[in-house]
């Protein structure tokens, strides 16, 4: 049976589309990683909570209902982990090979936004082995910048690209899948290390640049040993993770 937190974020499992969103219609000065300030969110996106009461402009859910009921429960053990509650919706907005989150509120929970584009889900879940894990690793890097939104922490500022933050958000990516392989031991917590790992880059000049894909499976590790092997609580884990990508 669904939990009232499920049947709140379940609720937002929809295909929102609208105008058309990419780097070339927003200014790359302004896109973060994949961290969306509120002007753009806004911008290209517009009030989805108001687009959502619109049904010729949504896909219905994902088009399988299993799925649909798992990511909601995968949400709400985000939400129990991390201790924020951002809306949570996939879009369809031009080319949606992304995901990102936002502190814009574009649906109604208080702590931002986290949307996952329709192409990037259905290569997900196209995975061979655990593509719900894989989605749910996606998910999990998303949860990890609303932390960093509600926590004030700006970890790129003063750096040429934004490496430091979305390292840290791996690695708190790493640490809910160690929390998970804690309560549920069969959790396949590898998949976030390889599904991190194969979108890391080398692009090292370019401020969007996320880190090698070694550096993005190595801090999913990293993460993954704070919560399974240390038992550290989310305060501690979010310095130990501030202090590891800095060290880098």
């Amino acid at each position: 049976m669904f939990t009232k937190r499920e049947t709140i974020l379940g609720g937002l499992l929809t295909i929102v589309t609208g105008p058309r969103f990419s780097h070339s219609h927003a200014q790359t000065s302004d896109i973060h990683g994949c961290m969306l300030p509120g002007s753009v969110a806004r911008s290209y996106l517009g009030n989805l909570s108001e687009q959502l009461r619109l049904p010729e402009r949504l896909i219905s859910r994902s088009g399988n209902s299993g799925f649909d009921y798992a990511l909601a429960q995968t949400l709400s053990r985000l939400t129990d982990t991390f201790r924020v509650l951002p809306g949570f919706a996939f879009f369809n907005v031009g080319t949606s090979h992304q995901a990102y989150a936002t502190a814009e509120v574009l649906l109604t929970n208080p702590d931002g936004t986290v949307l996952l584009g329709r192409d990037l889900l259905f290569e997900l879940l196209a995975e061979l082995e655990h593509p719900d894990a894989a989605v749910a690793a996606v998910a999990a890097h998303e949860f990890g910048h609303i932390v960093q939104y509600k926590n004030g922490l700006v970890l790129h500022r003063n750096q040429s690209t934004v490496k430091r933050t979305e390292l840290h958000a791996d690695f708190l990516a790493g640490y809910y899948a160690g929390i998970r392989k804690l309560s549920k031991q069969d959790f396949p917590a590898a998949v976030f290390a390889t599904t991190q790992e194969k979108v890391g880059d080398y692009a090292f000049t370019d401020r969007n640049h996320h880190g090698r894909p070694d550096e993005r499976a190595a801090a999913i590790v990293r993460g993954f040993e704070v919560a399974y092997r240390e038992r550290r609580e989310l305060s501690e884990a979010i310095q130990i993770g501030i202090n590891y990508v800095s060290a880098g």
